[in-house]
């Protein structure tokens, strides 16, 4: 092991981390991209549709100008990344905000996508739904943006613009999804978001889920409302008091639409005619006559609905709407009102009006299809986006393009195993399961010329593992070629990467016993300890030996057991009184701790045989979203409590000193608006924290005193679902739902970042050693049409600490056992963290073939041996050594 540096030892005042400190942390994106994400909302520019904005339920916002072959993330930085809805608008030459030095003749050029407005929080009601903040808007083209209000609107699935005037914008609010609110209902602005009037409300249960403005007369307006509430062990779609409104007063006054419409309606889409604004046409969701299974697209009451008299009457034209609570939208083709697009499961089209409907049009696609638009010009190009990314077709559904080349999975899970480079699986939502190597052998470098990235990962990189919705996942401890992966509700998989060979090894009830209950994300992991058992929750703790063909109970049911809410009908989502959290202290075998998602703490120290109570009065019956056992005290346990599905979303973190007879709070100071998902310890310090939560990653280096936020200069504002370290390489890995997988490579130093040292004006943390890398090329990327990421850096990670900015340079030298100087490095002289790295190619007068190495062919590395570090700022001056390995 590497020696560990010395420090300056000039005294300084006691300093604190802030987030600024760590602004330029390295994380690395190394997706995947192959699967894309869930889309929620998507527009054409105006007159531009080569120019389209997509959505993301927890990605951000994204646009191409070049119909897909590149994209940009433009909404980035804000509180949340969970988007509804999206609208886009030239600034016309009258507009009131413009510079007054813009000149009138210059406007309709630079006017052009000035306009943007974001409603925040998808609107599909799903179990892993998150929630938003408001309306945003952006008057640069999405260079920066204000928050314009209705933080507490939470879902906006739907807002349109005023084609006569930007600033004039209706927002569909729907409302908390886990609760009641009063924030709910159809809003207005007139002032581009200064001041909303609420123009169409109901009550404090029933929310607006469209809306929809007539171009040819912008003051007439349609608005459709639902009722939906959601825990987590059931959820309501429907109700009395919804229904389909107008008012041709731009909003002053509505009258609720009636005639031949059902009267106990659920979620409704609507769309207008582009060609003859008096045709419209809904997909409306209705129990009147009785429900129908999760499976029958059927509905007795509700299905498809038209009208051609400007809404005052309408006729149901078919019984179809595909799961509605989850889709429920339709669109008319942009040129012929007979041709009609539904989506569903997948795009279901009519030809004849709405009467009747096809399937095998986007059969090809990834299944779940929540947003498509049609090119007002030319109605053979279409996009439809799904729960697995965009696609589209130049040719009315002939042929497809899938845009499957920006990282936004939204995974759940993942795990590392100790290749080299070392593998990660993770499942993803509706994504499935994959595993890909957190580094390539393969890299191609910077291309300025090309305009090409480095190189190191691209969606070639990555393995399919397992179908479904992908949860955890995790690798064999003996065998490399098979891995673990799961599907919704408990279906643990064993998977032979090298055979193909698939295993189904999910614990089943003999025949006359209660049926196990498993959750939507039912947690597992292999065993680190021997004999490498794969524990499993349920509403119990299973035990499953000889890679999973075994298994056993080892636990009573850990759940309150509640009768009235273990199962519902539909698709597992909403199973209940299960287990879903475990974790296995890594200081002793059969100690495991087991979190229920109805509130519940266990512990064993014996593997199961004896299980103690140790829940927290705090926890309240909320779900325990994660378990983490300390790696530093065997009585240690980390609890982090996700209350968002009984519609608290304030983050709750405890810590137990002593198997749970006590436990602390320490959350510190988060951010009171986000739910926590994952809390882990630093394997090597006890006092650094890490947590994820439902729009950030946080460190905390005082035990959770205080928490910072950590995304330094790449990461996006994202939910944070999973963390883990690597043992070997020190890397921290996150988990995102909705950005894909992120590397900080070698984050060793935030074990060593204790207020001691953060208080030197200089300090250089513990160098590693490192053994040479060479890379074999790429061929074949010649096209910017492809997802790539970068590899790890090549070299020795020189990590170092300035307390202040003192306007003096840092410089960096690097020696040999000689003390011969092998290379001179420059570093940032900016307060806080600053990383430098040696790719160890010494200076060219020292690159001397006397080992028959091909120095054409082939990068020439320092020899193996030891080297010293020697950092210097001004009067300030640390050192570390390290090894360059065989």
């Amino acid at each position: 092991m590497a020696k560990k540096a010395e420090s300056s030892t000039t005294p300084a005042p006691k300093r604190t981390l802030t987030e600024n400190d760590l602004k330029r942390l390295p994380w690395r994106s190394v997706g995947p991209a192959i699967m894309g994400g869930r889309i929620s909302d998507m527009c054409f520019a105006p007159g531009d549709t080569k120019t389209f904005y997509v959505g993301y339920a927890t990605g951000g916002v994204w646009r191409t100008k070049n119909h897909g072959t590149t994209f940009e993330p433009i909404f980035d930085k804000e509180v949340t990344s969970a988007i509804g809805a999206i609208a886009v608008c030239d600034a016309p030459a009258d507009w009131e905000g413009w510079d007054k030095e813009i000149k009138k003749s210059e406007r309709l050029e630079k006017g052009k996508q000035k306009i943007l407005w974001v409603g925040t929080g998808e609107g599909n009601g799903r179990n892993s739904s998150s929630w938003g903040d408001g309306v945003y808007r952006s008057v640069n083209s999405g260079k920066s943006w204000e928050h314009c209000g209705l933080a507490e609107s939470h879902d906006i699935p739907r807002l349109v613009v005023d084609p006569r005037n930007p600033d004039v914008c209706y927002v569909a609010a729907l409302g908390h999804l886990w609760g009641t609110n009063e924030e709910r209902g159809l809003y207005k602005t007139s002032d581009g978001g200064k001041t909303w009037d609420k123009v169409l409300g109901i009550d404090k249960e029933t929310g607006c889920c469209d809306v929809a403005i007539d171009p040819k007369n912008p003051d007439t307006v349609y608005a459709a409302f639902y009722a939906r509430l959601r825990s987590a062990h059931s959820f309501v779609s429907g109700g009395k008091k919804g229904g389909i409104f107008k008012s041709t007063d731009g909003g002053k006054t509505w009258k609720q639409l009636k005639k031949g419409l059902p009267t106990n309606t659920g979620r409704i889409g609507l769309d207008i005619f582009l060609g003859d604004t008096k045709k419209l046409v809904a997909v409306v969701e209705a129990t009147d006559g009785g429900a129908n299974s999760i499976r029958d697209d059927r509905m007795r009451g509700g299905g498809v609905f038209r009208s051609d008299d400007g809404g005052e009457s309408w006729r149901r034209c078919s019984h179809r709407s595909p799961r509605a609570f989850y889709f429920s939208k339709i669109k008319f083709d942009s040129a012929d009102d007979n041709r009609i697009y539904m989506l569903g499961w997948t795009t279901e089209v009519s030809d004849d009006g709405g009467e009747t409907f096809r399937g095998g049009w986007g059969d090809i696609l990834h299944a779940d299809h929540h947003a498509i638009i049609v090119d007002p010009n030319d109605p053979t190009h279409i996009i439809v986006g799904t729960d697995g990314g965009a696609y589209l077709t130049f040719d009315k559904g002939e042929n497809w393009d899938f845009l499957n080349t920006i990282a936004v999975g939204q995974f759940y899970n993942i795990s590392l195993d100790n290749s080299e480079p070392y593998r990660i699986i993770g499942g993803l939502q509706d994504n499935g399961t994959w595993v890909w190597p957190s580094s390539g052998i393969r890299e191609v470098a910077e291309d300025k010329a090309c305009r090409t990235p480095a190189t190191g990962l691209t969606n070639a990189d990555i393995e399919f593992v397992n179908w479904g919705d992908g949860f955890h996942g995790d690798f064999d401890a003996e065998d490399p070629n098979v891995v673990y992966a799961e599907w919704q509700g408990g279906n643990l998989t064993r998977v032979n990467l090298k055979t193909g060979e698939k295993r189904w090894c999910i614990p089943e009830a003999r025949e006359g016993e209660p049926k196990h209950r498993f959750n939507w994300n039912a947690p597992f992991f292999v065993s680190q300890h021997k004999p490498n058992a794969i524990y499993l929750g349920g509403n119990m703790v299973f035990k499953l030996t000889e890679q999973g063909d075994k298994w056993a109970k080892i636990s009573p049911d850990l759940t309150t057991a509640d009768g009235a809410k273990m199962t519902t009908a539909g698709s597992n989502a909403e199973n209940f009184c299960t287990i879903v959290s475990l974790s296995e202290s890594p200081l002793k075998a059969g100690l495991l701790w087991a979190g229920s998602d109805d509130g519940l703490i266990h512990v064993t120290t014996n593997d199961g045989k004896d299980w103690a109570n140790v829940t927290p009065k705090q926890v309240n019956g909320l779900y325990v979203s994660r378990l983490h056992a300390s790696s530093h005290k065997e009585s240690g346990c980390f609890a982090s409590i996700d209350g968002h599905r009984s519609d608290d979303m304030k983050p709750y973190i405890y810590a137990t000193d002593d198997f749970g007879k006590s436990w602390r709070d320490i959350t510190g100071d988060l951010p009171k608006t986000h739910s926590v998902m994952v809390v882990r310890d630093d394997d090597a310090n006890p006092n650094v924290l890490y947590c994820g939560t439902e729009n950030a990653i946080y460190v905390s280096i005082n035990g959770g005193a205080n928490w910072v936020k950590m995304h330094g200069k790449g990461l996006p504002t994202v939910p944070v679902y999973d963390i883990k370290q690597h043992a070997r390489d020190r890397d921290l890995v996150a988990a995102t739902h909705g950005r894909s997988v992120w590397v900080l490579d070698n984050g060793n130093w935030l074990g060593e970042a204790t207020s001691d040292v953060l208080s030197k004006a200089l300090h250089l943390f513990s160098l590693r050693d490192v053994k040479p890398i060479w890379k074999l090329e790429y061929n074949g990327l010649w096209s910017h049409k492809m997802f790539r990421a970068p590899n790890a850096p090549r070299g020795v990670y020189i990590d170092y600490w300035v307390n202040e900015y003192t306007g003096d340079d840092v410089s960096i030298s690097i020696e040999n056992d000689k003390g011969v100087v092998m290379k001179k490095l420059s570093g940032s002289n900016a307060p806080g963290f600053n990383r430098s790295v040696w790719n160890l190619e010494p200076d060219e007068w020292h690159k001397l073939a006397d080992k028959s190495e091909e120095m054409m062919m082939n990068k020439f590395f320092a020899r193996p041996g030891k080297y010293k570090v020697k950092l210097k700022m001004g009067d300030h001056s640390a050192e570390g050594s390290f090894s360059i390995l065989e």
